[in-house]
Formats: C-alpha cells, structure tokens, sequence
C-alpha cells in the first residue's frame, strides 16, 4: 500500500523583487550545490524522461525526472519519480510574488511520497528541519546577493590552483603583455577570473558573457582568450548544441573530431551540427593552472536554458494562459507535435491579448503588448510541452562561424581543421575575392624578384584591412586572394580601404637596392563580394570553403574593372551595407546592371559597381 504524501510549505520574505532574485533562485544547478547536494550522474534513459543518480553517505539514489516547468519570473517546478531510496516520487515548486514594498514573497514546497516505513519517519526531521534551514540560508544570502545587482551566487569556496601555477601565470600574463600585445588591464582581469571564479563558472567561460558581464570590448576579449589559449592559461573547446534547448549534446576538443549528427535525448530530437547555430567555442583553464572537475548538481533547470521564459506541460484539451513579463522583442512558440514553431513578439500599442494554437501548423506572426496575456491550447489528445523561448539566444555565442573566419584564430591555430571529407554548414557569410589589375606588366616593368616581393606586401596591407573587421585570408592563389567575413558591411569596408591603400604609390615600395625605370606603379585591386550559405570542408589541411556563393563571389571579381568592387545584390540589399552606402554618398558611387557570370547558364545577376569618387584616407569613412 503506497504511503501517504507529506507537504513541507515554507514562506519568505525578502527585499528584493522578483525579477533581480529570479536569476539567482532558478539556477538550480549552482542552488544545489550552494545547499551543500551531491552532484549527479546522467544515466542512460529508454523513455523522453532524463535518468540520474546521485550517491548520498553511499546510498545510491536513482530517479526519473520530468522536464522543468517555469514561467520567468514567477515560478518554477518539476516532478521526479524514484526507483531507489527512502523516496518514491516528489514534486518541488518555487512561487515569486510580488510585494507591495517592492519586494518578494518566496513560496518554497516540496510533496514527497515515501518509500516505506525509514522515509516516512525520517522525512520530518530531514526534510522538515535541515532541508528548510538549509533552503532559508542560502536564499537570504540569494538575497544580499540581489540587492548588490548580482546574477549569479559567490558563496563558492576559493578554487585551488595546481602545484606552481602562480609562476606560470605571471610568465603567461608577461607574455601576453609583451608578445601579443593584449591590454594589461583585460588580461588582468582574465588572470583573476581563472584563479578566482568557481569550478562552475569555469567549466564553460563564454567570452562575450565576459565581456558584457565586464563592460568590454567582444572581439577584443576574444582575441585575448585565443591568445591565452596559445599561452597555456586557457583551453578551448567545441560544444555541439541542440538547436533547441540549447544544451551541449557533445564536446570535442578538436574540429577534426566534430560528427556532424547529433541527438538530443531532452527533445527527443536528431540534427546536424552547422557552425553558424550549432557549434559554439567555449573555454576552461588549462590543467597545469587549475584541474577544473566537470560536476553537475542539476542538469534541467531554468538557467540551464536560459533563452527559455516558460516551459510548461499542457495536458489534453488544456487551454494554459501566461502573463507576458518578458522583455519586449521577438519570441517563438515550440512543442515536439508542432512542425514548425509560432513567431509572436511583445512591443508597445500592441493588442493585450492573444492565444496559439498547438495544432498541426503555425500561423503570421502575433502582437502582443508588454504585460499582456498570452493563452497557449493543446487541441491534441496528448500531453505537450510548450516551450516559449527569446529568439536572440546567440547574443553571447561565440559560434564557430564567427571564429574560424577571424584571421587571428587562423593564425594562432592553423591546425584547427575538419577531418578529411567532413562537410559542415557555416551558414551565410561574406565571401570576397580580390586580384591585381595587370600584374603581368608589373613583373615586366620592375623585374621577377621585386615584383613578387611587392605582390607578397599587398597581401600584409590586405590582411591589415580584413583582420579589423573580423574576417580572414583564407588563401591565396598567385597574386588572388579568398577572404571570409561574418557580415557585408565589414567585408565592405575592408576591401574600400585596401584598394585606397595600394592606389598609393608608396604604399607597397619597391625592395631596397632595386631601381625602376620610373617611379613605382600603384597596385590596383580587383574584388568581387557576394553573401550567402557556404560550406566548410579540409582542403589541404585548411579549413576552406566552397558552394555558389563562393564561386559567384570569385565570377565577380573578375567583373572588376579595378576602379571599383563588384557587389552582387544580397550585399547591396544588406542593411547595413545599404546605410554605409546612404552615409557616405558623396564618396562612394554605385552603379547597377544585369550581367551572365561564366559557369551560371544563361542566368542574369544583378550587380553593383561600386567606385570610390576620392581619396577616402582622410575622410570619415576610415573611422568606421
């Protein structure tokens, strides 16, 4: 005979509204392990639900638990059922409400169903006195914590560092200064995270969190940790993410041993890694500075996902409603019966209220106003989890899109390339390839030896210009060159500045001791951008590129007639570079015509030349 259900209910309050102890609260994993829990074992699972165990003064534990329930930031809960141990099932709820003072009212309840006679006497006391003084301490510190405007929990203990890792720091920490050029005071500031942080907050550093969370610089923080990496302070590694809940399905440490299709248990759910969404580079400190030990103490809560404002189990026929007290922007509605997910977003003047449907298709986007009502319904005769998620969860992601096309990362790390035959998608990026307007009369002119010493000098003013704007050379061919960027209006840019520079005379001088019949040619550049989805592969040990944006960008460039760059239309139409172009008119000319590219049929592209009417070196353009 199943025993009876006990409830322990407990009430605070506490000065800090629900919105700033929200962040520290849900984040169960760090709760857990401030309360003092043991860390807990992933278990293989034959149904949706996860399988964990955990070892308790040696008695091991096992259970199933369902998905978290939450609705930022009000409340959160989630059943578990146990096959071993002194419980059989419990159900733990946390309630933020409001106060009138500007506080919070914490309603914390935990319904636990014994497993015999050893649970039922014992749950009073250790549930009823330990678990509940334990709960209240670490929620007034939760509290302090709030009120200081922290997000995250300081009550870890002081990490250790390996035995002569203060010595290493301080020879990284010079080198970093003095051979890389990094910024004393950001690597600073690194050096006292890595010895100071706690072993959570280190098992997966996210420089763009970082840099938020420090007020700096994203790509210079960057570039910091991958010179870091170099140096021995820092590790990195590559984290295949689902496209969903966002957790790291797999880790690897190299691309080469990246496979590209992946499974979530969670959702239930099979995909393939691309580097523009899926991969994302993260980083631990190196094991001869501090052993970091990868411990979860919750692997489902609501900052394990935290682009998730609300997840909830609607049962048959529920019709569920929410408050929307989400910041205004754009959001999506998934559950794993729905095709596809129902846009919506929250902005002003919009209507209080609007429901979706969890039915065989989605609908246009829906409006709602900020504070609104949201009513979600489950036509289906199934349970579903419904999953409201912000749809800007890549804000701090440093994908590998992005860092493969840096020409630092390219340089630090070479090596880094997939394993032969691999194809993985990067998603849309700029591709750009440029070329020397008559080079052959330059080696006729001013002789083999200094022309090839010149062509081989562009390539440094070329790779000056692209590097600044988060792109990369990828390779050269001849006096060619194939350069990646994340984004058309960087591309731009970079290729205007080149081509002003090399329209110099001095820009490239001739070598030392060689004399010219007259005085040295500019060098003009040709080059064709185009944007779009591209392919990463291992071509000769080089992570390169290939696809129809590739070659169209390369049937562009030779277009060029070395006054101008060639854009085809998906650049021209980029925003960005649309109000670069609006901005700087007067200097910067377009014009547009249809043309057939060799290799392309009888299809016509239309195509923008762009041309620079001045010198832009001293124009506000170089500011950019």
């Amino acid at each position: 005979m199943p025993m009876p259900e006990q409830t322990f209910r407990w009430t605070w309050n506490f000065r800090s509204p629900p919105e700033a102890l929200w962040p520290l609260v849900s984040n169960t994993d760090r709760f857990n392990r401030d309360c003092g829990y043991p860390a807990v074992e992933v278990r293989p699972s034959p149904t949706a639900h996860r399988r964990l165990r955990a070892r308790v003064m040696g008695l091991v534990i096992d259970w199933e638990e369902q998905a978290f329930e939450w609705q930022e930031p009000w409340r959160f809960s989630v059943h578990r059922i146990y096959s071993s141990g002194p419980v059989a099932r419990m159900i733990m709820g946390c309630e933020l409400a409001p106060r009138a003072d500007g506080g919070t009212t914490l309603t914390y309840e935990m319904r636990l169903r014994p497993s015999g006679w050893i649970g039922r006497l014992a749950l009073p006391f250790s549930i009823g006195r330990q678990v509940r003084a334990v709960t209240e301490r670490v929620l007034r510190r939760y509290d302090e914590f709030a009120a200081q405007g922290l997000r995250v929990s300081e009550l870890a203990q002081r990490p250790r560092l390996v035995a002569g890792a203060r010595g290493r720091i301080e020879s990284i920490r010079t080198r970093l200064h003095r051979e890389a050029a990094q910024p004393e005071p950001l690597t600073a500031r690194l050096v006292d995270f890595v010895t100071g942080a706690d072993d959570l907050a280190c098992q997966r550093i996210r420089p763009y969190a970082l840099a938020y969370q420090w007020r700096a610089d994203r790509r210079q923080t960057l570039q910091l940790f991958l010179h870091a990496t170099r140096t021995g302070l820092l590790d990195f590694h590559w984290d295949v993410l689902c496209p969903h809940c966002r957790g790291a399905k797999s880790t690897v440490t190299t691309l080469g041993a990246l496979e590209p299709a992946v499974h979530c248990d969670s959702c239930r759910l099979d995909f393939t890694a691309d580097f523009d969404q899926s991969v994302e580079l993260t980083f631990t400190p190196n094991r001869a500075i501090r052993d970091v030990p990868h411990l979860d103490y919750c692997v489902g809560g609501p900052q394990v996902t935290p682009h998730i404002v609300a997840q909830q189990r609607l049962a048959p026929a529920d019709r569920q409603p929410f408050v929307l007290a989400f910041r205004p922007g754009r959001y999506r509605v998934r559950a794993p019966g729905l095709p596809r997910p129902q846009a919506f977003r929250i902005e002003s003047g919009a209507p209080p209220a609007a429901e979706i449907n969890l039915g065989p298709g989605a609908g246009d986007e829906i409006v709602v106003a900020p504070g609104g009502r949201l009513t979600l319904a489950n036509p289906k005769d199934n349970p579903q989890l419904a999953v409201i998620e912000h749809v800007e969860w890549s804000d701090q992601s440093t994908t590998a899109a992005e860092v493969t096309a840096l020409q630092l990362f390219r340089d630090l790390f070479s090596r880094e390339v997939l394993r032969p035959g691999s194809q993985v998608s990067v998603g849309a990026m700029t591709v750009a390839f440029t070329d020397l307007k008559n080079s052959t009369r330059l080696y006729k002119d001013i002789g083999d030896a200094p022309a090839f010493g010149r062509v081989l000098t562009h390539f440094e003013v070329l790779r000056a210009a692209i590097a600044p704007e988060g792109g990369a050379i990828v390779k050269t061919m001849g006096d060619a060159v194939m350069a990646v960027f994340p984004q058309p209006a960087g591309a731009l840019r970079a290729l205007v500045r080149a081509q002003q520079l090399l329209a110099r005379p001095d820009a490239v001088p001739l070598p030392a001791g060689i004399r010219a019949a007259h005085a040295p040619h500019p060098l003009v550049l040709k080059a064709g951008l185009h944007h779009g989805p591209c392919i990463a592969i291992n071509q000769n040990e080089r992570l390169d590129y290939f696809g129809t944006t590739v070659n169209l960008a390369a049937r562009l460039c030779a277009q060029a007639a070395g006054d101008d760059i060639i854009l085809s239309d998906a650049v021209r139409a980029d925003a960005a570079v649309a109000e670069l172009l609006e901005e700087h008119g007067p200097v910067l000319g377009t014009d547009h015509e249809l043309v057939r590219l060799k290799g392309f049929g009888d299809e016509e592209f239309a195509v923008w030349h762009l041309r620079a009417r001045a010198d832009l070196t001293q124009h506000p353009f170089w500011r950019l």
